[in-house]
């Protein structure tokens, strides 16, 4: 199937947001330790999975800030203190992993790099299945020498789950010119009133700005989670297509779950919400 209107909203709100979370909140911090090499069923036989005690490292060059995140790349990426050849490995930055596609095996790998206090998914449960259903995993538990790297696929938190809830076509001018009315819902798990807090606040803000529309095709990772290019820079590939029609985030409600339902999460997590209004004017029957 072709990409249609909702596949370029999400894809395009999801870069918005992860930097929108990244910049104004320097909502990351550098790590370094080992990766443990992991087996992977959805890879090919000939690849290895080299892991590391986190997931989503941070691969956009455009944040910065007190302290700049650390892109993961070759130069801080070394098995026994040689760095890993780029032609033959694959930078996994959504399960934070190095994938090896030649030769040998990098038992002995190590690193540093930038992870998002963050994770964000793209989700169609509802708020109520993320809540109840208590199927995550503490990102800050594989803190510890003893855990031998994360399963690649797991959902970590603390987490941001992103989900296109609603939408509706408003006429808005003659000749068949529609307002493109959507509502995106964001379920925020916090490990403490601060994070929580700090993340409602940011997207509070965010009422009335507008994001570029990118196209479905322009996304910068792969299928295997590395850089298309090498290398992403959020404010680069938005100002290509900034002009061309962007969405305008109408209006932003936020709000905490009651302390009672939180009692259930794993590690004592704070829920928030975060309920976004965002339009485009559009030809849809063109």
């Amino acid at each position: 199937m072709k990409p249609q209107y909702q596949h370029e909203l999400m894809t395009s709100f999801l870069l918005w947001f992860d930097h929108e979370l990244l910049q104004k909140g320097e909502a990351y911090s550098n790590k370094t330790g080992t990766l443990f090499v992991k087996s992977d069923s959805r890879i090919p036989n000939s690849f290895t999975s080299i892991q590391s005690n986190y997931k989503q490292w941070v691969n956009d060059s455009s944040i910065t800030g007190e302290v700049n995140p650390i892109i993961a790349s070759p130069s801080s990426i070394l098995n026994d203190g040689s760095q890993l050849d780029r032609s033959d490995h694959i930078y996994d930055y959504e399960n934070g992993r190095v994938l090896q596609t030649g030769a040998g095996t990098a038992s002995n790998a190590t690193g540093t790099f930038a992870v998002k206090d963050f994770n964000t998914y793209l989700t169609n449960d509802t708020e109520d299945d993320l809540i109840l259903e208590n199927k995550f995993t503490l990102n800050s538990r594989y803190g510890t020498p003893s855990i031998s790297g994360i399963e690649p696929y797991d959902q970590m938190v603390p987490a941001i789950f992103v989900n296109h809830e609603y939408m509706k076509n408003e006429g808005f001018a003659f000749g068949g010119e529609d307002k493109s009315v959507s509502t995106v819902k964001a379920v925020v798990l916090a490990e403490n009133e601060y994070q929580l807090d700090g993340a409602l606040s940011i997207f509070a803000d965010s009422a009335r700005k507008s994001f570029a529309k990118i196209p479905f095709s322009a996304h910068p990772s792969t299928e295997y989670g590395d850089l298309k290019n090498g290398s992403y820079n959020y404010l680069s590939l938005k100002n290509q297509y900034l002009q061309s029609n962007p969405y305008y985030i109408d209006d932003v409600v936020v709000s905490k779950l009651s302390q009672r339902p939180q009692s259930s999460l794993p590690g004592d997590l704070k829920v928030g919400f975060i309920d976004f209004e965002v339009s485009t004017v559009r030809y849809p029957r063109s």
